[in-house]
């Protein structure tokens, strides 16, 4: 590739926007500077509207265009308006990341209702919800592109996750190909992709380095995963180099999916 064309391809996002639900820390940080690497605005949304902030200066810092707005992605009200925000600031939804979930590791047996229905309104509902208000919008314009965050804890059986985390996410992938296969006619590609253990603020904060080295052991490489290679996967998905990639569930696992 010639140096012209690498910096073509770097702002091949111009005049386009792109909404990051879960973008205030982690993959979905990583990925909203690579959205605004590519030249796409982009509209930062996060449970907390201060980590939500942090990335949109980062963003800022860099030479892109942000703005940050809070949302619980498992309310349906929260998500309608930050789906309209966004068309109202910057005129268009043209790529969107839905990158939330949770977890908490426990065993089946001490998985309690409220457990349940925490995790799988934070896994699976957010999602559910963020298409919900993104396809139609992306209908009425001529098109757009969704990647959802799904897991490896959907495909195998990971350690560190909880039995309703893989279930959620399992669910995510089966509704991400529905969505594709139903909105492929309005010129709108939908998929996901299924992260391995990444090196994020949570794991550090629930592994010791010596727990993360072992839990590494799954990847064919002894490290975890950088959630800015995760954000490379993301942005990829939504590019046109990918124009014909749709209903596809991507791991970015280091490997983990060859020791099934």
């Amino acid at each position: 590739m010639t140096g012209v064309e690498e910096h073509m391809r770097a702002r091949d996002f111009a005049g386009r926007t792109a909404l990051v639900i879960g973008a205030g820390a982690g993959i979905g940080r990583a990925t909203a500077i690579a959205f605004a690497e590519r030249g796409a605005r982009v509209m930062t949304a996060d449970l907390s509207l201060a980590d939500a902030e942090e990335t949109a200066a980062l963003v800022h810092a860099a030479g892109g265009v942000a703005e940050a707005i809070q949302c619980d992605a498992t309310q349906s009200e929260m998500v309608d308006r930050l789906v309209l925000k966004t068309l109202e600031r910057f005129g268009s939804l043209d790529f969107a990341h839905n990158n939330v979930g949770a977890g908490n590791g426990k065993p089946l047996e001490d998985l309690t209702e409220q457990d349940y229905e925490w995790i799988s309104d934070a896994s699976f509902k957010s999602v559910f919800l963020g298409m919900r208000y993104q396809l139609p919008v992306m209908r009425a314009h001529g098109g757009g592109v969704v990647v959802n965050t799904a897991s490896m804890a959907g495909i195998s059986t990971v350690q560190t996750a909880d039995i309703v985390y893989a279930g959620s996410k399992a669910a995510v992938m089966q509704m991400t190909a529905h969505a594709a296969r139903t909105y492929g006619q309005y010129n709108i590609r939908v998929n996901c992709i299924a992260p391995g253990l990444v090196a994020t603020k949570i794991v550090n904060g629930m592994f010791s380095p010596e727990q993360q080295i072992a839990m590494a052991a799954d990847h064919l490489f002894p490290r975890l995963v950088k959630p800015e290679e995760v954000a490379a996967a993301v942005v990829f998905l939504c590019s046109d180099q990918a124009a014909m990639i749709s209903g596809h569930v991507l791991p970015v696992d280091g490997g983990m999916i060859a020791k099934r």
